[in-house]
């Protein structure tokens, strides 16, 4: 009677990884990914064209990235946001109190062979309170509201200049259709934190 022999090729322990919150730890594994298939043994390639004797080697095409352009950003544009002219009325909308949360972050890092997963849990970043006619406490400074158009201003958005004190000023706007304020980082307009109403 003979016997049968079978060959596996590649790696067969499966893949674990970590999930990280100050609060929790999670592990869990999934299945190896097959290798890709080998290419064949002797791949058949047609040789190259030669140019006529009389014409040098024509330029191959420019590669094609399909990246709409887009162009480079004033940079005083973005360390000073200009000044909106009219003198619109506040939003009615903006107007109570506001909760400000700076959200979670996750990043990944890698200890030997394991992928970990971390996550940092949000912060409080005090209450904002918003009168009518744009004056502003916030974290016990007070303030009036400034409307400003930073360089990433959507059309038919508005914003606002609001400081927490001397060194912390970030740009507000009101999110109508979830009934919040954002906050975004003074010049760059990275998403700061939000405010839910109190």
């Amino acid at each position: 009677m003979g016997a049968a022999v079978l060959a596996f090729s590649g790696p067969a322990a499966a893949q674990t990884q970590q999930w990280s919150s100050p609060v929790t730890t999670e592990r869990w594994s999934e299945a190896p990914t097959p290798p890709p298939p080998a290419p064949p043994a002797n791949p058949t390639r047609p040789a190259p064209a030669r140019p006529a004797p009389d014409r040098p080697n024509p330029t191959p095409p420019a590669p094609s990235t399909g990246a709409p352009y887009t162009p480079q950003v004033d940079a005083d544009w973005m360390a000073h946001p200009r000044p909106v002219t009219s003198r619109a009325p506040l939003p009615a909308a903006m107007v109570g109190r506001w909760e400000l949360w700076v959200p979670g972050g996750v990043w990944y890092s890698q200890d030997g062979a394991q992928v970990l997963r971390h996550h940092t849990a949000g912060a409080a970043l005090n209450s904002l309170t918003i009168r009518p006619g744009g004056a502003y406490v916030w974290a016990g400074r007070q303030g009036r509201l400034t409307e400003i158009q930073p360089w990433f201003a959507q059309p038919g958005e508005r914003y606002f200049e609001v400081r927490m004190d001397s060194q912390n000023r970030y740009m507000a706007r009101y999110d109508a259709a979830n009934d919040r304020i954002n906050l975004f980082f003074w010049g760059v307009g990275g998403h700061a934190a939000r405010g839910d109403r109190r």
